[in-house]
């Protein structure tokens, strides 16, 4: 049996009955955790979740271990569901005879289990022959449902966007959802996190408007750690705390984070500097491109002004925005923060300590609100 999954109709998973094994893939992953969960929601009993559901990865689980899960009777649920992950693991050569070995076993799969295996999209999904092995395949479709999660086009895309924002509460204009879509892409899950995003800007707002996609959406991780230097040097608290976030969603490693947010957070204050340097020495924005020589050996030689000419104008306009103290104890709150990153210990580090991602949260709120 073969089934094309489609988001918000779950039910059609046990149209026909539970099926004793599912093979969930496609393009999709984000609706196969929603496949999955729809799943897990109908045949386990909530209150017997912990004895009547397990969950597996084909990395670490051999086919026997799997059968094994699976030949365990229900607890207090009327089917007892194993979910394994990572069956993608098993495409690989010298695993295929694990595929296979599952295979065989699933034919002495009793009536109170349901397997629910799970392969993640590769770069190569839409183009293979298989989805795991040929025999594990033909298995599944005998016994039980295959499972294709596509990835969302055209008007279900919109659909689903539509509805996903509806759930938190709120309702999106179409032109905006176009703009999401387009900004972010089709993928669910980086979608789902900038709904995220807009829900809470939107806060007491009913609409989230084009005009909120433009401000708060970003297309990429870069998209959002521009973002956020643009928002802590125009010291907009609220907006840097909330792309920091997004920048910790998209690296887990703190340290890389604060690593890369350091360099560049330097590098634009540093450009503010020069920007107030050369305003008042009479330099307008446009000139910044043929410095006079005696003004030109002023500036330094890394992150030079003159090499990011285009965004003189900008940087000129929120360079009045400082006074010179204000840059100097923004350079001081970068260093001790890095210094801390870093390991130091010493007395000037002032509140900044061992976690990396708590020191960006404070450096953040030190730079947004510095005055001399």
């Amino acid at each position: 049996m073969e089934l094309v999954y489609r988001s918000g109709v779950a039910n059609a998973l046990w149209a026909s009955g539970v099926q004793p094994v599912y093979l969930f893939y496609g393009a999709e992953d984000r609706l196969k955790e929603e496949a999955v969960a729809a799943l897990v929601a109908h045949v386990v009993e909530p209150d017997f979740a912990d004895f009547d559901r397990e969950a597996l990865n084909a990395g670490s689980a051999d086919a026997p271990a799997i059968l094994a899960a699976a030949g365990q009777a229900p607890f207090g649920s009327e089917r007892r569901l194993v979910v394994v992950h990572g069956l993608e693991a098993w495409r690989e050569r010298g695993k295929t005879a694990e595929a296979d070995r599952l295979a065989e076993g699933l034919a002495r799969l009793s009536g109170a289990v349901c397997l629910a295996l799970v392969v993640k999209a590769g770069e190569e999904e839409g183009r293979r022959k298989t989805i795991v092995t040929a025999k594990l395949d033909a298995a599944v479709r005998k016994l039980g449902m295959v499972v294709d999660c596509q990835a969302l086009k055209g008007e279900s895309l919109m659909a689903w966007v539509l509805d996903r924002v509806r759930r938190e509460g709120k309702r999106i204009a179409p032109d905006a959802a176009q703009a999401l879509v387009q900004t972010v892409g089709s993928e669910m899950r980086p979608l789902e996190l900038e709904i995220e995003k807009l829900v809470s800007y939107a806060c007491e707002r009913e609409a989230i408007t084009a005009a909120d996609v433009a401000l708060v959406v970003a297309a990429s991780p870069e998209d959002v750690m521009f973002a956020a230097i643009d928002a802590i040097s125009r010291r907009q608290p609220d907006r840097a705390m909330l792309l920091l976030a997004e920048m910790h969603r998209y690296d887990p490693k703190p340290h890389a984070v604060a690593a890369r947010l350091l360099a560049m957070l330097s590098r634009q204050y540093r450009m503010l500097w020069q920007a107030k340097f050369l305003a008042e020495r009479r330099i307008s924005p446009r000139d910044v491109r043929a410095l006079p020589p005696e003004i030109a050996c002023e500036l330094p030689t890394d992150s030079n002004i003159a090499q990011m000419a285009f965004r003189a104008g900008d940087l000129f306009a929120l360079a009045r925005s400082y006074t010179w103290r204000e840059l100097a104890a923004a350079f001081e709150q970068l260093l001790l923060c890095d210094l801390a990153n870093k390991g130091g210990v010493t007395d000037e580090l002032g509140s900044f300590g061992a976690d990396p991602a708590g020191n960006l949260q404070l450096l953040v709120l030190e730079l947004t609100a510095v005055r001399g």
